[in-house]
């Protein structure tokens, strides 16, 4: 199986295109979106696909049984689906596993190597820790107000972080990349991966050489690109099964905080919710509702710009 597997950026825009020969996939996410996800992805709730995978190897090295192979495929099928980046490594494993197959699994032993795999999420582990590290000094918004680059040449200095006295900092590794033409109208460059560390820190430089700025999210507690307005304090992830969003949330959050410190919002919302519940109970039409928090909005905006005082509100909403 000759797969191929490549990353660029474009428009602001990250993209993975990848195919097993027969047939190529086109992905985007939003720059840094899928370095994010791995940064915060729970690794070793995955621990027994990996586990599993390991232990087929290490019998299909004595049984040469192709009833392992499909297996381990159908397992690194299943990890493909958790990340984009693991559609790397199941291409790559497929065509390691195809090549075996070719040739009656004759030097099985270094074609398929097991702790490739099996020490795969303790490998990611330890570099989320070296990229929290990373972020905290470096990119985040609150690190210490100096430009990135000169930020990056102190947290890197050997007089601070010589091995081993400081062996968690993130290294960059010698990259497969290539200048070419992506579409009609970008060239730029492209990453031809050979491991899943190679696309990590393809879109980590991207971030300091374009002196991205993250912050921690009010809301999940996630570091987010600020790609707008600086002081955006809530991301864009979903939060919740219904879609709902952190900045929703955030602006839910901000509303009812106003409220409770605003006797007139507080009481319009009793107001409303109490006439709203006799929609259901059928004491008054939906269209009757409709027509009094029109006139309730009013309302409220002339007591909150002092035109009603809010006793005379209030005397308004119980009439």
């Amino acid at each position: 199986m000759a797969y191929s597997f490549k990353v660029y950026i474009s428009d602001g825009k990250e993209y993975f295109e990848y195919g097993d020969g027969q047939k190529t996939i086109k992905k985007s996410f939003a720059f840094s979106q899928s370095l994010m996800d791995i940064l915060y992805l729970d690794i070793w709730s995955h621990s027994e696909l990996f586990n599993r995978m390991g232990e087929n190897l290490y019998s299909l090295y004595p049984d040469k049984d192709p009833k392992l192979v499909e297996e381990i495929k159908d397992d690194l099928n299943t990890l493909s689906k958790v990340h984009v980046y693991f559609e790397f490594l199941r291409l790559e494993w497929l065509d390691k596993l195809e090549q075996a197959e070719k040739q009656g699994f004759k030097d099985v032993l270094d074609l398929l190597p097991r702790k490739k795999l099996t020490h795969l999420p303790m490998n990611l582990s330890t570099m989320q820790r070296e990229l929290m590290a990373l972020w905290n000094h470096v990119l985040d918004i609150l690190s210490p107000d100096e430009p990135i680059q000169k930020k990056m040449v102190d947290y890197y200095s050997p007089k601070k972080y010589r091995k081993p006295v400081n062996p968690g900092v993130f290294e960059f590794q010698p990259l497969r990349i290539s200048f070419e033409a992506v579409d009609s109208m970008t060239f730029t460059e492209v990453l031809y991966p050979k491991s899943i560390y190679d696309i990590i820190d393809f879109f980590v430089r991207e971030c300091i050489k374009r002196e991205v700025r993250f912050r921690v999210c009010k809301h999940c507690n996630q570091f987010f690109a600020l790609t707008g307005h600086i002081n955006t304090e809530y991301c864009d992830r979903p939060f919740d099964s219904a879609g709902h969003t952190c900045k929703e949330m955030g602006a839910l959050r901000l509303w009812e905080k106003k409220k409770a410190d605003t006797p007139a919002l507080k009481a319009y919302s009793k107001a409303y919710k109490k006439r709203f519940a006799w929609i259901k109970y059928g004491k008054i039409p939906k269209e009757a509702f409709y027509e009094w928090a029109e006139k309730a909005r009013e309302k409220r905006e002339l007591c909150l710009k002092g035109g009603m005082t809010l006793e005379e509100f209030r005397a308004w909403l119980d009439d």
